[in-house]
């Protein structure tokens, strides 16, 4: 294979090199700020306006009145 062939090989096989990226240091820190921009995002669009939560209480009470049945002193 002479000088020429290499050319030529490089030419075609520039995408299939073995050598990372130069922007790799980027990659990893670029997807995580956009996963933390995502979830800040996600969070001020579901905000809640006003509406109370539930707490884990409460649907601990639900579950026990589905399981035993609504005592008779509430019907």
């Amino acid at each position: 294979m002479n000088q020429r062939d290499q050319q030529l090989l490089d030419k075609q096989l520039w995408g299939v090199s073995s050598r990372p990226p130069r922007n790799a240091d980027i990659i990893g820190p670029a997807f995580v700020i956009v996963f933390l921009v995502g979830i800040a995002i996600g969070n001020i669009l579901s905000a809640h306006e006003g509406k109370p939560m539930q707490t884990a209480s409460h649907d601990l009470t639900v579950a026990r009145f589905l399981l035993t049945g609504v005592p008779s002193t509430m019907r």
